[in-house]
């Protein structure tokens, strides 16, 4: 059976060889609006972008993206960052999570060679945070090669314009906002993920590769649905706020690619069904 892999899947789904992107186009516009299932993380030597997705990217005028990526500030970014990442009260991480907790995700994830005493100042999404971060480092997975950055050097060097859905303190007050208990199974299920993950990436991958969406959903998606306040947070919020932005973009005169993580893109809650209650339809793009 398939383990719990929410965390560090929702962040990276891609792996060398010939990939066919989860690609949608909206029906029933005047203008034209394709939405691409993002991976976040990709390695240096991964394939090249599938010809559906360059030829989405050519025929934009405009890429929205979850966050508007070539106006991010980084040390802005970094500002914002520490600031919701430290508890208000002053608590550390053994003090948040209690110290049997604690001790138990620094024996796991020290099995992976990462400390946890690193982030034992921050609260426990930010520890979760970064332990994915370190994990995909060792994997060879940079958010330098994943489809956003990729993107955004194309839009650079040909001036295309770049928009976000949302700023980068909504997107982390999302995890911030987290209760205690939902923070606490937030990092205990994502350091037991950085163990596992390797022996059941190449299934995983091969989902994404093939654009399958009702494997990524059977796979991923469900199990992430077994943290309820997180499932609801991190993907329930955020698509009911993005499926308004996107209706909006409808029948403007303008073209647009929508990229956002590919666990946005499925599911009963995904954005596509959101924008079908709306009254809008999609196909997906399949070569």
């Amino acid at each position: 059976m398939m383990r719990r892999l929410t965390v560090l899947t929702c962040l990276m789904l891609a792996a060398s060889g010939s990939l066919a992107a989860p690609l949608w186009e909206l029906k029933g516009t005047s203008n034209s609006i394709r939405l691409l299932g993002s991976v976040h993380f990709l390695r240096a030597g991964d394939a090249e972008l599938p010809d559906a997705v360059r030829d989405a990217y050519r025929d934009a005028e405009i890429l929205v993206m979850e966050l508007d990526m070539d106006d991010l500030n980084p040390l802005q970014a970094q500002s914002v960052l520490l600031r919701l990442a430290v508890d208000p009260d002053g608590r550390d991480l053994p003090t948040i999570v209690g110290k049997a907790t604690y001790g138990k995700a620094r024996r796991a994830a020290a099995r992976v060679d990462i400390e946890l005493d690193n982030f034992r100042q921050f609260e426990p999404w930010y520890a979760a945070l970064m332990v994915t971060q370190l994990r995909l480092a060792q994997l060879g997975f940079t958010g330098d090669q994943g489809i956003e950055a990729r993107l955004t050097r194309w839009a650079g060097a040909d001036g295309k314009q770049i928009r976000g859905l949302e700023t980068l303190q909504t997107q982390l007050g999302f995890l911030d906002s987290l209760s205690p208990d939902a923070q606490q199974e937030f990092l205990e299920v994502t350091v037991d993920e950085a163990i596992e993950i390797q022996d059941n990436l190449d299934d995983i991958v091969d989902a994404w590769r093939r654009g399958d969406a009702r494997q990524l959903e059977d796979d991923l998606l469900t199990s992430m649905a077994s943290q309820k306040e997180l499932y609801d947070k991190i993907l329930v919020a955020r698509n009911r706020s993005w499926t308004a932005s996107i209706a909006d973009l409808v029948n403007q005169p303008d073209d647009y690619l929508i990229v956002v993580g590919a666990l946005h893109l499925v599911g009963d809650d995904s954005v596509l069904a959101m924008l079908k209650d709306a009254g809008y339809d999609s196909r997906q793009v399949l070569r």
